[in-house]
């Protein structure tokens, strides 16, 4: 069945936007000094945004998208509205905006990228998005090696199955992610007649 989202996250202007991805690992002590460490659950991006102080109307369309996201039972197509591009193509976003083809996993994490613009940039620390068949994946950049077409990119978190597949379309540009709200997390101070609304999201599947 094809993901329905309701929209985006409003266009109201974000002062803040954290986004970060919760990896949650348990240390205990198995005796003889040796300590075990477990991954307890999938790794999740996490996202808190602050906007700007907003009118009643600005505020009310926030609040109206919200609502029809009913806590969570709902998902959101979520871009980070600040940090769009790689790091070298903040000026020149040209080689940026063309997608690439996902040929390849292996490793569980390292992909094989073809049709890149030969003009591409990447540095460690960038994020890059993988999409099929409406699933979608961010990973954050390693390692990456390769040039003309080609690249060799490992990320963090490993990317699922299904996005995994070859052909799967590699974002270097506003990469996207399925989000659901975090419920009771939406508040929305006022203070001279401006409303601040904060508000946080986890990444959905």
């Amino acid at each position: 069945m094809a993901v329905s989202f309701p929209r985006e996250i409003p266009d109201v202007g974000y002062v803040t936007a954290d986004f970060i991805l919760r990896d949650p690992v348990k240390a205990s002590p198995s005796g003889a000094r040796l300590i075990n460490y477990t991954q307890v659950t999938d790794p999740a991006w996490e996202a808190s945004l602050v906007t700007r102080p907003l009118t009643y109307s600005q505020y009310a369309e926030v609040e109206a998208w919200w609502l029809s996201l009913r806590e969570g039972l709902k998902r959101v197509l979520f871009r980070h509205p600040h940090v769009c591009y790689p790091k070298n193509h903040g000026g020149n976003q040209a080689p940026a905006d063309d997608a690439g083809n996902l040929v390849s996993v292996t490793g569980g994490n390292v992909l094989s990228v073809s049709s890149v613009d030969a003009g591409l940039s990447l540095v460690v620390g960038d994020r890059i998005g993988l999409e099929r068949l409406t699933r979608y994946h961010i990973g954050r950049i390693t390692e990456v090696t390769g040039g003309g077409s080609t690249r060799t990119i490992t990320i963090e978190p490993p990317p699922f199955g299904v996005v995994s597949q070859a052909g799967a379309v590699v974002r270097f540009a506003k990469p996207a992610l399925v989000m659901r709200p975090v419920p009771e997390s939406f508040s929305a101070p006022r203070s001279n007649g401006r409303y601040s609304v904060a508000f946080r999201l986890v990444e959905a599947q």
